[in-house]
């Protein structure tokens, strides 16, 4: 079997298990959850990971990549005769890109269409709703955007410099667990994102990886 199946079945066998898994989160899971962090809301480390879940917004990452397309045609700027390593680095920042911004497209578009309610609103008015088309992206918690943000741009990053892995995996970590924590996001929600960041980065990454040539930078 090739590369390239193997990925296909992965993703087909993750998404078919995504399925059960989030929609057992959202009957079992999501509200007792999410009351139960809310009853430690003004504690200390509730503040902390209110610090954290900034780190999920895309303002931090899309422009880290674009530095990143700046600094390498600053670096390489001379070498005009011989772009290779130019259009290597371009081509990994711009898969960042890529990535982010197609994910992040696609869970609007989801979060539309589902509308599931937030849990500020399980806190305040005590429902759990679905308000599919509701076009109000504010209450529209399914999937998680931040989730999506920070880990599409930690994948990618780990991808980009793999001997930081586990710091960018790390961080992918806190912060998306910030979402359940603060009581912005159901556990469901973070689940389904993961599922997209990784379906997206892995596709993207076999396009932009098609020639042989990795976007692997260091």
């Amino acid at each position: 079997m090739s590369e390239s199946a193997k990925i296909n079945r992965h993703l087909l066998v993750w998404g078919l298990a995504t399925i059960p898994f989030v929609a057992a989160l959202m009957t079992w899971v999501d509200v007792p959850l999410a009351l139960y962090f809310n009853s430690y809301r003004e504690t200390w480390w509730a503040d902390m990971f209110d610090f954290i879940t900034n780190f999920a917004s895309g303002l931090i990452w899309y422009p880290l990549a674009v530095l990143g397309i700046v600094f390498a045609w600053l670096r390489h700027k001379k070498r005009v005769p011989h772009p290779t390593r130019f259009l290597q680095e371009l081509r990994a920042w711009l898969f960042m890109i890529a990535v982010m911004a197609s994910s992040g497209t696609f869970v609007n578009a989801v979060k539309l269409a589902v509308g599931r309610e937030r849990p500020r609103l399980l806190f305040r008015d005590g429902t759990t709703g679905f308000h599919p088309f509701a076009l109000n992206i504010d209450d529209c918690g399914f999937p998680s955007g931040h989730t999506q943000s920070i880990w599409t741009a930690m994948l990618c990053l780990a991808l980009l410099f793999p001997r930081l892995r586990i710091l960018f995996f790390t961080a992918a970590v806190f912060v998306s667990a910030s979402r359940i924590v603060i009581g912005a996001h159901y556990a469901a929600d973070v689940a389904a994102s993961l599922y997209v960041a990784f379906f997206a980065v892995l596709v993207w990454k076999r396009w932009f990886e098609k020639d042989g040539i990795s976007v692997r930078l260091a």
